[in-house]
């Protein structure tokens, strides 16, 4: 593998050359393939089909390395505006003029498929080195099959590994006081026991009834003090004062998007006053300052007919929290909810390995919380 590692410094450095390269190398494989073929039908002496065995060898693992850097290329040209930036295009080139990267991909005289199976490869370089290992044991040429075949079977291993050592782990009994926070306060009171700009994500859910619109001013005081600049929250909210609850969050807090929750099945609410059948329900996405995390779809769900009322009567479902979690969390992450309720949060959080703050004005809602934090340790 040194030999190999050695030659990458000889592939060409532009683009369109390094794609020539590989096209050329491939059907120079092909040929070199042949020739090894006939040489052993032919039973030319060994030391002739050896020959010929470390040249397609040395040819097609040099092909593989430039497989490789090609797939690493293609990674790096530019996807957020669907253009490419490579030295082709003069630097001072309009960004509105610029080509998308399937228009570059064909310029450089590759499929889509070529395209995405170089970029694999350049993810999995130590796969593709071993299955280059194995066929050198072997006697043989490591062919493309084989290659993607290793990825694979490397990815699987990956996976395996993860899955034991999630059954390897020993939930506590009892709540991590480092990880998993509850207590009862009155969010009206501003919770000074939370430190400023010590929480990345405050998902929740608020009361919908008119009468408690104000309690969405004082979120949105709470969540301008305890937010990291960049933060976010993420507030359910219901469908009928919608444009006073907006203007309310809008106090402290910069409007980003709104995005549709839905609840589908037979358990809909009905709102009876507007003739209405809800299956969806606003997501409201303010932030701290400006956002600039990772891209995020805006249409969530949880399973049907999940609408989960056992712990309380507006609790939401553990399979639509966890999906609103996991699309915008990271593990690590510290996740308040003010108005905790039931408590599906606070499960999903400390399952998924998040930090979490959980706060309602109920001390049952607290004990209940608490209770289902530990039982799904338990059960995890």
């Amino acid at each position: 593998m040194t030999d190999l590692i050695v030659a990458q410094n000889n592939l060409p450095t532009a683009l369109e050359d390094l794609s020539k390269f590989v096209m050329f190398g491939e059907e120079k494989i092909k040929a070199v393939r042949a020739a090894l073929t006939a040489v052993s039908k032919l039973k030319f002496p060994r030391e002739v089909y050896e020959l010929k065995l470390r040249e397609a060898q040395e040819l097609t693992e040099q092909v593989a390395l430039a497989k490789i850097e090609l797939g690493k290329r293609i990674n790096e040209l530019p996807t957020a505006q669907g253009a490419r930036t490579d030295l082709t295009q003069p630097v001072d080139t309009p960004v509105e003029k610029l080509k998308p990267k399937s228009a570059a991909v064909a310029e450089l005289g590759l499929t889509q498929k070529q395209a995405e199976r170089f970029q694999l490869m350049a993810k999995n370089p130590d796969a593709v080195q071993a299955a280059i290992a194995k066929a050198r044991g072997n006697d043989d040429v490591v062919s493309q099959a084989q290659i993607l075949n290793e990825i694979k079977h490397v990815k699987k291993n990956q996976r395996q590994a993860e899955t034991r050592e999630r059954k390897a782990y020993t939930p506590p009994t009892e709540l991590p006081a480092d990880s998993c926070k509850l207590f009862r306060a009155d969010i009206r009171d501003g919770l000074p026991e939370i430190a400023d700009n010590s929480v990345d994500f405050i998902i929740t859910d608020p009361p919908y009834p008119k009468d408690f619109l104000p309690l969405y001013a004082d979120l949105s005081k709470l969540a301008a003090r305890v937010l990291k600049d960049g933060g976010s929250l993420i507030c359910m909210a219901g469908q009928s004062y919608l444009p006073d609850v907006i203007q309310l969050l809008a106090t402290e807090l910069n409007y980003h998007w709104c995005l549709c929750y839905l609840t589908p099945g037979g358990q809909s609410a009905q709102l009876f006053q507007r003739r209405v059948n809800t299956f969806w329900k606003p997501l409201l996405w303010f932030v701290k300052g400006s956002y600039s995390g990772d891209w995020a779809g805006d249409v969530l769900k949880s399973d049907t007919n999940d609408n989960d009322k056992r712990f309380h009567e507006w609790g939401q479902s553990l399979s639509g929290m966890k999906n609103i979690v996991e699309r915008f969390t990271n593990p690590g992450d510290v996740i308040l909810d003010p108005f905790l309720g039931g408590g599906s949060t606070g499960v999903v959080a400390a399952t998924c390995k998040r930090k979490f703050i959980g706060v309602d004005i109920e001390q049952s809602c607290i004990d209940t919380t608490a209770n289902r934090i530990r039982e799904a340790f338990c059960n995890a």
